[in-house]
């Protein structure tokens, strides 16, 4: 037998270790066709602050404050801001719901040298109806901070699968081999991969290194839950801070009151009583998704307790 052929043959086994190896320093903690979260040793990460257990609450503020300059999506809807500057929330209300919830069990059973890494979509209204866009990063807890790095930011993945030639990468199962070849980066934490979008910082939150894709966010503060302007459904009032929910509840105390005011001062002879006339004002501002459904049956109910 050949010296060569032998030495390869001898290789083989260390090969497949080696690769076995690669595989389990990826363990997918939760997967939903090509949209992951999980947990990968990279280069560049070591004595992180795991295993660390951050409040679900706390994890979904700190994401919706997170904006982005110039992403590739241009939405008719942004955060209160210059829009001019073209600066949108990253994350949609679902997918902080999402990451907050799988990034608080990641990171309990992440050791120090693990990072969670992720890639999520969700739909956004664009001038073709919606759009599924992703987004996938990278995130770890190192001392007191929350630190998040982004690889690609409001991917039409689907579209970049095709002009690549792969298909199925929604309504299927993705293996974890196909999301290791195919998937999305999720940042380099030794160097910055090429991008035209900038991450904004905010109080509490820092650029890291002069970096664009990746900020360090103190978990020290108390963060508020950054509402999406004119949007039509209302997010979760559990993530909003006490004083966020008083004044929800004030103004729309007063919306209800101004709307029943105009509502008299158009129809000074209703045709059906007034309870009935509020019953049915209250049922459109539900529908229309102005008013949260804890607040609708609240107002229901007193109304009902007058009969």
């Amino acid at each position: 037998m050949h010296y060569s052929t032998l030495r390869v043959l001898c290789l083989l086994p260390l090969l497949a270790l080696v690769s076995l190896s690669a595989k389990a320093e990826f363990n997918i903690t939760w997967q939903n066709q090509a949209d992951y979260i999980g947990l990968r040793t990279l280069d560049g990460a070591a004595n992180h602050s795991h295993p660390k257990t951050v409040a679900v609450e706390t994890l979904a503020r700190m994401l919706s404050q997170v904006q982005v300059k110039d992403s590739p999506y241009n939405p008719s809807q942004s955060l209160l801001g210059d829009e001019s500057e073209n600066l949108q929330r990253v994350f949609t209300d679902r997918e902080i719901e999402l990451l907050a919830t799988k990034i608080n069990q990641a990171l309990v059973q992440a050791n120090t040298n693990e990072s969670v890494v992720f890639s999520v979509s969700d739909f956004r209204p664009s001038y073709i109806g919606r759009q599924r866009l992703s987004v996938s990063g990278t995130a770890y807890i190192k001392g007191d901070r929350f630190n998040l790095l982004l690889g690609e930011m409001h991917v039409d993945m689907q579209l970049k699968k095709l002009r690549s030639g792969v298909t199925g990468t929604y309504g299927k199962v993705v293996s974890k081999a196909e999301i290791l070849r195919d998937g999305l980066n999720t940042g380099n934490l030794q160097k910055t991969t090429a991008h035209d979008w900038q991450l904004m910082t905010f109080a509490g939150a820092q650029a890291v290194n002069g970096r664009t894709d990746w900020l360090s966010i103190d978990l020290n503060r108390t963060y508020e839950y950054a509402i999406v302007r004119n949007e039509k459904k209302r997010i979760d009032d559990k993530y909003l801070t006490e004083q966020q929910q008083e004044v929800s509840n004030e103004a729309l105390e007063a919306r209800i009151k101004k709307l029943e005011q105009l509502e008299q001062e158009q129809q000074p002879a209703p045709q059906a009583s007034g309870i009935e006339a509020r019953l049915r004002k209250l049922q459109a501002l539900y529908d229309s998704g102005a008013l949260p459904e804890a607040v609708y049956l609240e107002k229901v109910r007193a109304i009902m307790s007058e009969l």
